[in-house]
């Protein structure tokens, strides 16, 4: 592998399988000690703050605005003010430390659940995917063509991948995926391409896919995990 994701990039699929598995695991998955990771007495209490202050404050508010209209001093005003402002910058900071902490917990889970890993294919199977009822009828009694027989007059393409995978941790297995295709592009497949792929660490060869939201970086990196391992 002298190059980093020789595949063609299929066009973006719709994970949502993938991420309702990834949730599914997330809620039994172990924390960084092997425990189940949950949050903490104080965390609870503080994220619980991010409602209860804002409807304390507008109770404050309220109040200072009927101390207002009667007396009309300006005193009030100012304490409504400092009110708002104080709570704004308490709550933007909290939220802030919410949403940081919830990232932090949610890599380290992920980290037990989602691996990555190299694929090189082995084996393609092409098939012209069907756009209308009228081509859905005139490609069903086309046979499986594979990487070159594969149509060059446009529209897209499934391709069905056997994969040799490298995790950056664990053992090589073989599975195989699905990705769709522009037909330019699946003209690029051949045996030996490879790529970045993810799946679930508990069922790898039953949960792979190509994963298609990485940056260079992150592929660079994964290159160098599978390397490593």
């Amino acid at each position: 592998m002298d190059s980093l994701g020789t595949w063609p990039r299929p066009v973006p699929a719709d994970d949502r399988d993938f991420d309702v598995q990834v949730m599914r695991r997330l809620r039994t998955a172990p924390g960084a000690h092997g425990a189940p990771d949950r949050p903490s007495l104080g965390e609870r209490l503080g994220t619980s703050l991010l409602l209860v202050v804002p409807v304390l404050t507008a109770l404050a508010v309220v109040l200072l605005w009927q101390q207002w209209s009667r007396s009309g001093s300006v005193l009030f005003l100012a304490l409504i003010a400092v009110v708002l402002v104080a709570t704004a910058l308490w709550w933007t900071a909290r939220l802030k430390r919410a949403f940081t902490t919830a990232q932090g917990r949610l890599g380290a889970r992920l980290a037990h659940v989602v691996e990555h890993g190299v694929g090189v294919v082995r084996e393609i199977t092409l098939e012209p995917v069907a756009e209308d009822a009228q081509t859905a009828g005139s490609t069903a009694d086309t046979a499986e063509s594979t990487a070159g027989d594969a149509p060059t007059s446009g529209g897209r393409v499934r391709a069905r991948l056997e994969l040799s995978v490298t995790p950056v941790r664990g053992d090589r297995f073989s599975t195989s995926v699905e990705a769709l295709y522009d037909a330019d592009a699946a003209l690029l497949l051949e045996a030996g391409s490879h790529g970045p792929v993810r799946f679930l660490r508990d069922d790898p060869e039953g949960t792979t896919v190509i994963d298609t939201r990485l940056s260079e970086e992150q592929v660079a990196q994964i290159y160098r995990g599978a390397a490593l391992n």
